[in-house]
């Protein structure tokens, strides 16, 4: 192989039930509630290890752990809230699947009636924090490690910002510099980045029409506390917030939008991590920078200068920022026909990759998840013919959970399956699989970087296959069926 052997379990002995990609399957989420279980974990603190280890949101990590389907845990808050006197016969599965998810917030008065299912408190359910002084008697370590990533989604922040302005907006610079004030700031500001974060979990997976205008919501949240915050800190943490959602709008624009679009808000990007005064993200932004460069097939020189500057991050130690540098050097020098710098570049993300911490292999939207790792360095190799080699890697991204629900991500690895068909003079078959590829492909999907990179195989033909019947027939579907001009 021409980058390190894949023995089919990836980095640190990963298979389906280990590892680091954040979207991990039921029977991994119940195996690890058994297993802290069975250490004598506590079930808040089952849960606990099941939302860090699997990525789920600690409402849901609950469930999981006392045992119940959706169906099974709405039927008993159903049974729990009639014997309360306060039936709430409406309350459907649905609605449960999206406090789960973040996209609604339960009331107080379900909010109470989770609490008491789970036998817990709201701040372990995900709705709120504990500001209450610390214990004398000293903790579970796995309880004192608890991160704050999914404890409020979209909703919730939503709910806090709109129904108490005066929390932040409505205050005076007097009022937020009393003591009280500067809590209040602090604490909205950890809540923002908290759902930054959260943001960027849904990134390849939440459909663009609703994840784009999301994120503008969050940044008009983050513009209203930039007019309050006093201290240069809290500005440059706002600064960062700013950076990463505009970057996450950006990165999701590359994948149905044009130049124009894309690159004026990775501008705005760059410019917020410049006031955040971070190397990390304004090196996580290049390298997207670079990425989009090669996917909308502009400025491939800017796009390597991009990539060599994310790759300077971290002062030459292994960081999410300088792998995605070399996946991305990888996919520039693919499409400028440069075989061995194509294949040093995956060698080069392969080796940083294997020496990154843990926590920075999260599919966070910051961090490189293996998922991405393969997915890049088979997109790469492909574009540059080496089939061979990128074979075993598509595999491997097949395998995994997270290619479920990106849509975009799915339909790039079949077009590099047609490339290689095309590339073994199987002129028919190829064509068929970019037909079968663009005929799955959800309608908002089919402008931007999939029937880009369709042309750009199409484009790459021989001239005795550019001309026959098929590769007309499917020239048509994409300019049809995606209302795009056929290239001139």
């Amino acid at each position: 192989m021409l980058v390190t052997e894949y023995s089919g379990r990836g980095k640190q002995g990963m298979d389906s039930s280990q590892g680091n990609d954040v979207r991990h399957g039921i029977s991994c989420a119940r195996r690890t509630a058994r297993a802290a279980k069975a250490d004598g974990a506590r079930d808040h603190e089952a849960a606990l290890a099941v939302h860090r280890h699997c990525g789920v949101s600690l409402l849901r990590a609950h469930r999981i752990v006392h045992g119940y389907t959706l169906v099974e845990a709405v039927d008993a808050l159903k049974e729990l809230l009639r014997e309360r006197g306060t039936p709430a016969e409406g309350l459907a599965h649905q609605r449960m699947s999206q406090w789960e998810c973040g996209q609604d917030t339960p009331s107080p008065h379900y909010l109470d009636a989770l609490c008491l299912l789970y036998r817990t408190r709201p701040d372990r359910l995900g709705f709120g924090t504990d500001y209450s002084e610390p214990d004398p008697v000293p903790r579970r370590e796995l309880e004192d490690t608890v991160d704050r990533r999914h404890f409020l989604g979209f909703a919730a922040a939503g709910a806090t910002f709109m129904s108490a302005p005066s929390v932040l907006v409505g205050w005076s610079n007097e009022e937020l510099e009393q003591p009280g004030g500067r809590r209040a700031t602090t604490a909205y500001v950890g809540m923002l980045e908290d759902l930054t974060e959260q943001n960027g979990f849904g990134l390849y997976t939440t459909p663009p029409a609703e994840f784009i205008p999301s994120r503008m919501v969050d940044l008009a949240r983050i513009e209203a506390c930039l007019l309050r915050a006093a201290s240069e800190s809290a500005r440059r943490r706002l600064h960062r917030m700013y950076a990463k959602n505009a970057g996450f709008i950006a990165i999701r624009l590359n994948d149905i939008a044009g130049p124009e679009e894309t690159f004026e808000w990775f501008r705005i990007a760059r410019l917020a991590a410049g006031r955040a005064e971070d190397d990390t993200v304004q090196a996580w932004v290049a390298g997207h920078v670079g990425d989009a460069c090669t996917c909308q097939r502009h400025g491939y020189a800017s796009g390597l200068t991009a990539a060599q500057k994310a790759q300077t991050a971290g002062a030459r130690v292994a960081n999410p920022a300088a792998v995605l540098g070399h996946l991305v050097e990888a996919g520039v020098h693919a499409r400028l026909g440069r075989r061995r710098e194509t294949i040093d570049a995956v060698r080069n993300a392969e080796r940083m990759y294997e020496q990154l911490p843990a926590e920075a292999t999260v599919a966070d939207g910051v961090g490189v998840s293996e998922y991405l790792l393969r997915w890049h360095q088979t997109n790469a190799l492909a574009a540059v013919g080496a089939h061979q080699a990128a074979a075993p890697l598509r595999e491997r991204v097949l395998e995994m959970p997270f290619i479920r629900d990106d849509e975009i991500g799915k339909a790039l690895l079949d077009l590099d399956v047609a490339a290689a068909e095309f590339d073994a003079g199987q002129v028919d078959q190829g064509c068929d699989t970019v037909g079968a590829a663009w005929q799955r492909l959800p309608g908002e999907f089919r402008t931007g970087q999939v029937p880009r990179r369709a042309f750009e195989i199409l484009d790459g033909l021989k001239p005795q296959h550019a001309v026959t019947r098929a590769v007309a027939d499917v020239r048509e579907l994409l300019a049809v069926s995606g209302q795009t001009a056929l290239p001139g």
